[in-house]
Protein backbone atom coordinates (compact mmCIF):
# COMPACT_ATOMS: atom_id res chain seq x y z
CA UNK A 1 0.00 0.00 0.00
CA UNK A 2 1.78 3.08 -0.82
CA UNK A 3 1.28 6.05 1.60
CA UNK A 4 2.04 9.74 1.15
CA UNK A 5 5.24 11.10 3.17
CA UNK A 6 2.85 13.70 4.36
CA UNK A 7 0.29 10.56 5.82
CA UNK A 8 2.97 8.90 7.56
CA UNK A 9 1.99 10.50 11.00
CA UNK A 10 -1.37 9.78 10.52
CA UNK A 11 -1.21 5.95 9.35
CA UNK A 12 1.46 5.50 12.07
CA UNK A 13 -1.03 6.87 14.94
CA UNK A 14 -3.61 4.22 13.47
CA UNK A 15 -1.60 1.08 13.17
CA UNK A 16 1.72 0.00 12.99
CA UNK A 17 1.86 -2.23 9.72
CA UNK A 18 4.82 -5.06 9.50
CA UNK A 19 7.01 -4.00 6.80
CA UNK A 20 7.85 -0.59 5.87
CA UNK A 21 9.63 0.32 2.68
CA UNK A 22 11.42 3.73 1.73
CA UNK A 23 12.60 4.93 -1.26
CA UNK A 24 13.88 7.87 -2.96
CA UNK A 25 15.65 10.86 -4.10
CA UNK A 26 16.26 12.93 -0.60
CA UNK A 27 18.04 10.93 1.83
CA UNK A 28 17.36 13.57 4.51
CA UNK A 29 13.43 12.76 3.79
CA UNK A 30 14.42 9.40 3.61
CA UNK A 31 15.49 9.69 7.01
CA UNK A 32 12.70 11.78 8.32
CA UNK A 33 10.58 8.99 7.53
CA UNK A 34 12.67 6.54 9.21
CA UNK A 35 12.78 7.94 12.39
CA UNK A 36 8.78 8.79 12.56
CA UNK A 37 8.64 4.57 11.77
CA UNK A 38 10.81 3.91 14.47
CA UNK A 39 9.77 6.56 16.81
CA UNK A 40 6.25 4.57 16.40
CA UNK A 41 7.36 1.47 16.94
CA UNK A 42 9.32 2.14 19.97
CA UNK A 43 6.01 3.37 21.58
CA UNK A 44 4.74 -0.30 20.45
CA UNK A 45 7.37 -1.83 22.23
CA UNK A 46 9.76 -2.59 19.68
CA UNK A 47 12.90 -1.97 22.30
CA UNK A 48 15.35 -4.16 20.03
CA UNK A 49 16.80 -3.54 16.59
CA UNK A 50 19.47 -4.69 14.24
CA UNK A 51 20.20 -3.34 11.38
CA UNK A 52 21.63 -4.51 7.60
CA UNK A 53 23.47 -2.72 4.82
CA UNK A 54 22.49 -4.87 1.93
CA UNK A 55 24.82 -5.34 -1.63
CA UNK A 56 25.48 -7.68 -3.87
CA UNK A 57 27.93 -9.40 -2.04
CA UNK A 58 25.49 -9.63 1.00
CA UNK A 59 24.77 -13.15 3.12
CA UNK A 60 21.30 -13.45 2.97
CA UNK A 61 21.54 -15.91 5.79
CA UNK A 62 22.21 -13.36 8.34
CA UNK A 63 18.63 -12.32 8.39
CA UNK A 64 17.10 -15.89 8.22
CA UNK A 65 19.22 -16.41 11.09
CA UNK A 66 17.90 -13.05 12.94
CA UNK A 67 14.28 -13.63 11.89
CA UNK A 68 14.73 -17.54 13.18
CA UNK A 69 15.87 -16.55 16.28
CA UNK A 70 14.37 -16.06 20.00
CA UNK A 71 15.64 -12.58 21.77
CA UNK A 72 16.30 -13.05 24.99
CA UNK A 73 15.70 -8.92 25.86
CA UNK A 74 12.44 -8.46 23.86
CA UNK A 75 9.68 -10.35 22.20
CA UNK A 76 9.53 -8.03 19.92
CA UNK A 77 12.08 -6.45 17.10
CA UNK A 78 13.19 -4.12 14.10
CA UNK A 79 14.89 -5.92 11.23
CA UNK A 80 16.15 -2.66 9.29
CA UNK A 81 17.17 -2.98 5.72
CA UNK A 82 19.44 -0.50 4.42
CA UNK A 83 19.82 -1.40 0.44
CA UNK A 84 22.93 0.33 -1.12
CA UNK A 85 21.24 -0.11 -4.81
CA UNK A 86 17.96 -1.09 -5.91
CA UNK A 87 19.59 -3.51 -7.97
CA UNK A 88 19.99 -6.55 -5.98
CA UNK A 89 19.81 -9.37 -8.24
CA UNK A 90 17.91 -12.29 -9.06
CA UNK A 91 19.66 -14.76 -5.88
CA UNK A 92 18.50 -10.97 -3.48
CA UNK A 93 14.75 -10.74 -5.32
CA UNK A 94 14.12 -14.13 -4.08
CA UNK A 95 15.68 -13.99 -0.86
CA UNK A 96 13.80 -10.12 0.15
CA UNK A 97 10.23 -12.01 -0.91
CA UNK A 98 10.80 -15.37 0.53
CA UNK A 99 12.03 -13.32 4.15
CA UNK A 100 8.57 -11.05 3.32
CA UNK A 101 6.07 -13.89 3.06
CA UNK A 102 7.85 -15.77 6.44
CA UNK A 103 7.95 -12.53 8.46
CA UNK A 104 6.93 -13.67 12.07
CA UNK A 105 4.47 -11.35 13.54
CA UNK A 106 7.17 -9.86 16.42
CA UNK A 107 9.22 -8.44 14.13
CA UNK A 108 9.04 -5.19 12.09
CA UNK A 109 10.78 -5.02 8.89
CA UNK A 110 11.94 -1.20 7.79
CA UNK A 111 13.96 -1.40 4.71
CA UNK A 112 15.13 1.57 2.42
CA UNK A 113 17.40 2.85 -0.07
CA UNK A 114 17.88 5.00 -2.83
CA UNK A 115 15.85 6.15 -6.36
CA UNK A 116 14.83 3.36 -8.12
CA UNK A 117 14.06 3.38 -11.70
CA UNK A 118 10.70 2.38 -13.62
CA UNK A 119 12.09 -1.21 -14.12
CA UNK A 120 12.86 -1.61 -10.84
CA UNK A 121 9.51 -0.61 -9.42
CA UNK A 122 7.69 -3.05 -11.83
CA UNK A 123 9.88 -6.04 -10.36
CA UNK A 124 8.65 -8.85 -8.39
CA UNK A 125 10.29 -8.01 -5.00
CA UNK A 126 9.15 -4.61 -5.15
CA UNK A 127 5.28 -5.13 -6.16
CA UNK A 128 5.86 -7.99 -2.92
CA UNK A 129 6.57 -4.96 -0.66
CA UNK A 130 3.95 -2.78 -2.06
CA UNK A 131 1.52 -5.76 -1.59
CA UNK A 132 2.52 -6.60 1.89
CA UNK A 133 3.39 -3.37 3.66
CA UNK A 134 3.65 0.30 3.66
CA UNK A 135 5.31 2.00 0.99
CA UNK A 136 6.51 5.49 1.04
CA UNK A 137 8.12 7.38 -1.87
CA UNK A 138 10.06 10.48 -1.85
CA UNK A 139 10.68 12.44 -4.84
CA UNK A 140 13.14 15.19 -5.72
CA UNK A 141 11.83 18.77 -3.75
CA UNK A 142 11.79 21.04 -6.67
CA UNK A 143 13.36 24.70 -6.19
CA UNK A 144 9.86 26.08 -7.08
CA UNK A 145 8.52 23.84 -3.93
CA UNK A 146 11.50 24.22 -1.73
CA UNK A 147 9.87 27.44 0.12
CA UNK A 148 7.21 25.56 1.12
CA UNK A 149 9.11 22.64 2.31
CA UNK A 150 10.96 25.11 4.66
CA UNK A 151 7.87 26.40 5.81
CA UNK A 152 6.43 22.98 6.63
CA UNK A 153 9.93 22.06 8.66
CA UNK A 154 9.96 25.22 10.39
CA UNK A 155 6.38 24.96 11.86
CA UNK A 156 7.08 21.41 12.68
CA UNK A 157 10.01 22.42 15.02
CA UNK A 158 7.59 24.99 16.66
CA UNK A 159 8.70 28.29 14.57
CA UNK A 160 5.95 30.91 13.48
CA UNK A 161 5.42 31.21 10.16
CA UNK A 162 7.35 33.71 7.82
CA UNK A 163 7.78 33.34 4.14
CA UNK A 164 10.57 36.04 4.30
CA UNK A 165 12.85 33.86 6.35
CA UNK A 166 11.58 31.01 4.20
CA UNK A 167 12.83 32.66 1.16
CA UNK A 168 16.37 33.59 2.69
CA UNK A 169 16.87 29.93 3.61
CA UNK A 170 16.06 28.78 -0.13
CA UNK A 171 18.24 31.08 -1.52
CA UNK A 172 20.98 30.75 0.53
CA UNK A 173 20.85 26.94 0.62
CA UNK A 174 20.57 26.51 -2.94
CA UNK A 175 18.13 23.50 -2.68
CA UNK A 176 19.92 21.37 -0.65
CA UNK A 177 17.50 19.95 2.06
CA UNK A 178 20.65 19.21 4.75
CA UNK A 179 21.60 22.61 4.77
CA UNK A 180 18.30 23.79 4.60
CA UNK A 181 17.36 21.35 7.58
CA UNK A 182 20.57 23.24 9.33
CA UNK A 183 19.32 26.55 9.18
CA UNK A 184 16.51 25.67 10.09
CA UNK A 185 17.46 23.96 13.46
CA UNK A 186 19.45 26.95 14.31
CA UNK A 187 16.79 29.33 14.17
CA UNK A 188 14.87 26.93 16.74
CA UNK A 189 17.83 27.54 19.02
CA UNK A 190 18.54 30.99 18.67
CA UNK A 191 14.60 31.66 19.27
CA UNK A 192 13.11 28.78 21.10
CA UNK A 193 10.02 30.60 22.01
CA UNK A 194 9.01 30.04 18.14
CA UNK A 195 9.08 34.07 17.66
CA UNK A 196 11.98 35.15 14.73
CA UNK A 197 12.99 38.72 14.85
CA UNK A 198 13.24 38.66 11.48
CA UNK A 199 14.98 41.95 11.10
CA UNK A 200 18.10 40.55 13.51
CA UNK A 201 17.90 37.21 11.51
CA UNK A 202 18.55 39.25 8.03
CA UNK A 203 20.55 41.71 8.96
CA UNK A 204 22.38 38.49 10.90
CA UNK A 205 22.45 36.58 7.44
CA UNK A 206 23.05 39.43 5.19
CA UNK A 207 26.58 40.26 7.49
CA UNK A 208 27.42 36.56 6.94
CA UNK A 209 26.07 36.38 2.99
CA UNK A 210 29.38 36.69 1.36
CA UNK A 211 30.62 33.60 3.00
CA UNK A 212 29.17 31.04 4.97
CA UNK A 213 30.50 26.86 5.95
CA UNK A 214 29.13 25.35 2.91
CA UNK A 215 31.59 28.03 1.01
CA UNK A 216 34.48 27.35 2.74
CA UNK A 217 34.11 23.21 2.23
CA UNK A 218 33.77 23.83 -1.38
CA UNK A 219 36.94 26.22 -1.48
CA UNK A 220 38.82 23.49 0.22
CA UNK A 221 37.21 21.01 -1.51
CA UNK A 222 38.37 23.17 -5.01
CA UNK A 223 41.82 23.32 -3.74
CA UNK A 224 41.61 27.05 -3.26
CA UNK A 225 44.03 27.60 -0.22
CA UNK A 226 43.54 31.72 -0.26
CA UNK A 227 40.10 31.22 0.21
CA UNK A 228 39.68 28.60 2.72
CA UNK A 229 42.06 31.12 4.84
CA UNK A 230 40.20 34.37 3.68
CA UNK A 231 36.36 32.90 4.76
CA UNK A 232 38.11 31.09 7.64
CA UNK A 233 39.21 34.36 9.20
CA UNK A 234 35.51 35.82 8.18
CA UNK A 235 33.52 33.18 9.68
CA UNK A 236 35.87 32.69 12.70
CA UNK A 237 33.97 35.16 15.25
CA UNK A 238 30.74 33.16 15.06
CA UNK A 239 31.02 30.70 18.27
CA UNK A 240 28.35 28.41 16.55
CA UNK A 241 30.85 28.00 13.47
CA UNK A 242 32.59 24.81 14.50
CA UNK A 243 29.64 23.02 15.33
CA UNK A 244 28.14 24.08 11.96
CA UNK A 245 31.53 23.27 10.11
CA UNK A 246 32.31 20.17 11.50
CA UNK A 247 28.57 18.82 10.74
CA UNK A 248 28.47 19.78 7.40
CA UNK A 249 32.17 18.74 6.75
CA UNK A 250 31.75 15.43 8.17
CA UNK A 251 28.47 15.12 5.84
CA UNK A 252 30.30 16.20 2.80
CA UNK A 253 33.04 13.88 3.38
CA UNK A 254 30.77 11.10 4.14
CA UNK A 255 29.46 11.37 0.75
CA UNK A 256 32.43 11.79 -1.23
CA UNK A 257 33.96 8.99 0.31
CA UNK A 258 31.26 6.72 -0.85
CA UNK A 259 31.83 8.13 -4.30
CA UNK A 260 35.59 7.98 -4.23
CA UNK A 261 35.59 3.96 -3.44
CA UNK A 262 32.91 3.71 -5.84
CA UNK A 263 34.75 5.37 -8.62
CA UNK A 264 37.42 2.62 -7.77
CA UNK A 265 35.02 0.39 -9.56
CA UNK A 266 33.36 2.45 -11.77
CA UNK A 267 36.34 4.58 -13.26
CA UNK A 268 33.98 7.11 -14.75
CA UNK A 269 33.40 10.24 -12.81
CA UNK A 270 30.14 11.13 -14.44
CA UNK A 271 28.07 8.57 -13.27
CA UNK A 272 29.12 8.08 -9.97
CA UNK A 273 28.65 12.27 -9.68
CA UNK A 274 24.89 11.46 -11.62
CA UNK A 275 24.40 8.68 -9.24
CA UNK A 276 24.77 10.72 -5.82
CA UNK A 277 23.07 13.39 -7.66
CA UNK A 278 25.67 16.12 -7.73
CA UNK A 279 24.23 19.37 -8.60
CA UNK A 280 26.20 20.72 -11.96
CA UNK A 281 27.14 23.85 -10.59
CA UNK A 282 29.11 21.36 -7.86
CA UNK A 283 30.31 18.78 -10.10
CA UNK A 284 33.68 20.50 -10.76
CA UNK A 285 34.30 20.87 -6.65
CA UNK A 286 33.62 17.57 -6.29
CA UNK A 287 35.24 16.06 -9.37
CA UNK A 288 38.55 17.99 -8.15
CA UNK A 289 38.42 16.23 -4.42
CA UNK A 290 37.71 13.05 -6.02
CA UNK A 291 41.22 13.79 -8.38
CA UNK A 292 43.06 14.76 -5.58
CA UNK A 293 42.75 12.85 -2.86
CA UNK A 294 42.43 8.64 -2.35
CA UNK A 295 39.44 7.56 -0.36
CA UNK A 296 41.66 6.45 2.69
CA UNK A 297 42.51 10.30 2.88
CA UNK A 298 39.02 10.91 3.38
CA UNK A 299 38.67 7.95 5.52
CA UNK A 300 41.28 9.33 8.12
CA UNK A 301 39.66 12.93 7.91
CA UNK A 302 36.01 11.35 8.92
CA UNK A 303 38.09 10.18 11.63
CA UNK A 304 40.32 13.22 12.76
CA UNK A 305 36.34 15.31 12.24
CA UNK A 306 35.04 12.51 15.23
CA UNK A 307 38.15 13.18 17.60
CA UNK A 308 36.88 17.31 17.06
CA UNK A 309 33.43 16.02 17.73
CA UNK A 310 34.61 14.96 20.79
CA UNK A 311 36.94 18.14 21.75
CA UNK A 312 33.16 19.88 21.02
CA UNK A 313 31.53 18.20 23.48
CA UNK A 314 34.58 18.46 25.90
CA UNK A 315 35.23 14.90 25.69
CA UNK A 316 38.74 15.73 24.16
CA UNK A 317 40.49 18.58 24.39
CA UNK A 318 41.94 19.49 21.04
CA UNK A 319 42.03 22.77 19.94
CA UNK A 320 39.02 22.77 17.54
CA UNK A 321 39.46 25.63 15.70
CA UNK A 322 43.49 24.99 14.57
CA UNK A 323 41.93 21.44 14.01
CA UNK A 324 39.56 22.31 11.44
CA UNK A 325 41.78 24.84 9.85
CA UNK A 326 44.40 22.33 9.22
CA UNK A 327 42.17 19.63 8.25
CA UNK A 328 40.23 22.44 5.18
CA UNK A 329 43.89 23.42 4.01
CA UNK A 330 44.99 19.56 4.01
CA UNK A 331 41.88 19.32 1.58
CA UNK A 332 42.83 22.70 -0.58
CA UNK A 333 46.31 20.63 -0.71
CA UNK A 334 48.06 23.20 0.87
CA UNK A 335 49.60 21.33 3.57
CA UNK A 336 50.41 17.50 3.79
CA UNK A 337 47.93 16.11 6.40
CA UNK A 338 49.96 13.44 8.28
CA UNK A 339 47.24 12.67 11.36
Amino acid sequence: MKIRPQQLNTQLANKLDAIYFVFGAEILLIEQSLAQIKKAAQQKKFNEKVSFEIDNNFDWNQIFKEVSTTSLFSPKRIIECRLKTGKIGVKGANNLIEIVNTLPNDILLIISTEKLDIAQQKSKWFKTLEQSGSLIQHFEVKNNHLIGWITQQMAELGLKDNIEIAQNIAFCTEGNLTASMQEIQKLKIAYPNGKINTQEYLKQTNQQSKYTVYDLIDAALFGNSNQVNKIYQTLISNTIMPIQLSHALYLEIKSITKMSIELRQVKDTNIVLQKHQVWNTRKPIITNALNQHSYQHFQKILLSLGCIDRSIKNMDNLNVIDELHTLLLSLAGEIQWTQ
